[in-house]
């Protein structure tokens, strides 16, 4: 029995506004499937956010800090409603609420919005929800509709309109059970739901216009300045309903509603993506056959293939660029280079009254700007014109190509606008805090995280060459008014990134 003064919380995850979907569309508002002798009662559900608990430990879960959000991600223009008989798991009816008003946001920053009353059978149910999508899933039992739902694809991996609202979703484990019956008050029952979206977002900016390297003794010996970047392995399939698992091993587990599809476990929990189990320790041998992601990391040796994307204008407040992007996670020995969410940065590099000339008399000689060559050879903060006077300097006869590694020297070649070096930028989901130690969780995207990413400094050169290595390491009827709150972002700030 339901009253006015007790709500049944549930968790909604978000899903996709770009999709590519074989599941057949039904804008009909209601499919219902019981008897129509049954009793009616009235019940209103409430689709709403818990208000995060306060900790200081930080989790993967959550990292206790939100922002709402703008209007185009938080706005739910529709939700519609499965639920499935509790006892037998078979589908009972299906409502599509399109009335739906926002009616405010409450202390925590949770945006409320409230749909007239349909009505529905009584009965006790598991309840999953949908929002900002017409399309309707017809399967006769809850695991076939779990099943249907996770098929879902985008389109896209990196997603910049979200104008007509962003899909969500509940947590499938947190609206079962729910008893819906007639109140012998008349008053309405409530049942709150919570909706959160499948998408993350990424922001990214630079706090300055350039950036100066300094020697162990604080003297300038180049100026570095990003020109843009470029995001790679953005995935494009997804769960609907968010999976999650506790995995020390690749072992698939057997999807379970009350083990798989709630809150990361503290130990050895996972959120898990379509093609998690995929990703195995061995890194080098995925080729993205399946085209899994977007912009994969192993297809851009050539940095003249890749359109780069430029920041905005530096200012006091940083300002943002924004995109949206789909859960990529993997077991913990797996996330490597091949398989996370990265940022590729491009730079211009300016030596600083430091680059040296060969002689004829077998001396290095400071030259001036005007003689900068196409090829700059860099060796201890210094800068050479030549592979000869590098090697005067390393102290050797020759170098070659294939020897600057071995001094920990570097080759930049010069084009109309500079000197290039490139940094790598793995995407961190939760930090542990052991420099040298793989973490659960560690560098993952996840579903309505948003990862802010500002670059404060620049601590040395970039790579000479884009260097691309896969292994580097969700009887009758009853009347429901609903009430939609929007769960705020939960921000992974990545601010004070040092490339």
């Amino acid at each position: 029995m339901f009253y006015s003064s007790r709500i049944i919380y549930a968790l909604l995850l978000a899903g996709a506004v770009v999709c590519g979907c074989s599941q057949r569309e039904d804008i009909d508002d209601t499919v219902d499937n019981q008897e129509t002798t049954v009793e009616t009662a009235e019940v209103v559900f409430k689709f709403q956010t818990n208000a995060p608990t306060v900790s200081t430990t930080r989790s993967a879960e959550d990292s206790y800090t939100h922002i709402q959000g703008t209007a185009d991600e938080y706005q739910v223009n529709n939700a519609r409603i499965y639920l499935f008989d509790a006892p037998s798991k078979l589908f009972v009816k299906s409502i599509l609420l399109t009335d739906l008003t926002r009616t405010g946001t409450d202390a925590n920053g949770y945006v409320i919005y409230e749909a007239e009353r349909v009505s529905v059978p009584q009965g006790t149910y598991d309840i999953f929800v949908t929002a900002n999508t017409s399309r309707f899933i017809s399967k006769k039992t809850e695991s076939e509709f779990l099943a249907d739902i996770d098929s879902l694809t985008y389109v896209r991996g990196a997603i910049t309109d979200i104008s007509k609202g962003i899909v969500m979703t509940n947590r499938a484990d947190d609206n079962n059970n729910v008893v819906i019956a007639k109140n012998d008050d008349n008053e309405d029952n409530v049942v709150s739901i919570t909706l959160e979206r499948v998408l993350a977002r990424i922001d990214i900016a630079k706090g300055s216009e350039t950036f100066e390297l300094t020697d162990e003794s604080n003297r300038k010996y180049a100026n570095v300045t990003l020109d843009g970047y470029y995001i790679v392995n953005l995935p494009k399939y997804y769960y609907s309903y968010r999976h999650t698992a506790v995995l020390t091993s690749m072992e698939i587990p057997a999807w379970s509603i009350s083990e798989n599809f709630g809150n990361v476990k503290d130990v050895n929990g996972y959120v898990i993506d379509p093609d998690f189990f995929k990703k195995t320790i061995d890194a080098s041998g995925f080729t993205n056959a399946d085209k899994y992601y977007e912009n994969f990391f192993g297809d851009y040796s050539n940095p003249n293939a890749i359109a780069w994307t430029s920041f905005k204008p530096v200012t006091q407040d940083p300002q943002y660029n924004t995109l949206y992007t789909l859960e990529n996670c993997t077991l913990a020995p797996a996330q490597k280079n091949g398989y996370s969410t990265g940022i590729i940065f491009k730079a211009r590099m300016e030596p600083y009254n430091n680059v040296y000339h060969l002689g004829a008399d077998g001396n290095l000689e400071l030259i001036d700007q005007s003689r900068y060559p196409e090829v700059l050879y860099y060796f201890n903060y210094k800068f050479y014109d030549s592979a000869e006077a590098l090697a005067s300097a390393v102290g050797v006869n020759a170098i070659t190509p294939n020897s600057l590694d071995l001094y920990q020297a570097q080759k930049f070649e010069k084009d109309d606008d500079g000197y290039h070096c490139y940094y790598t930028y793995w995407v961190r989901h939760l930090d542990n805090l052991k420099p040298t130690v793989m973490g659960v969780m560690e560098f993952a995207i996840v579903r309505n995280n948003l990862y802010r990413i500002l670059v404060t400094n620049v601590s040395g050169l970039g790579y000479y060459e884009l260097p691309v290595n896969p292994d580097t390491p969700d009887e009758g009827e009853t009347y429901l008014k609903v009430v939609i709150n929007v769960k705020p972002w939960i921000v992974r700030d990545l601010t004070n990134v040092v490339l």
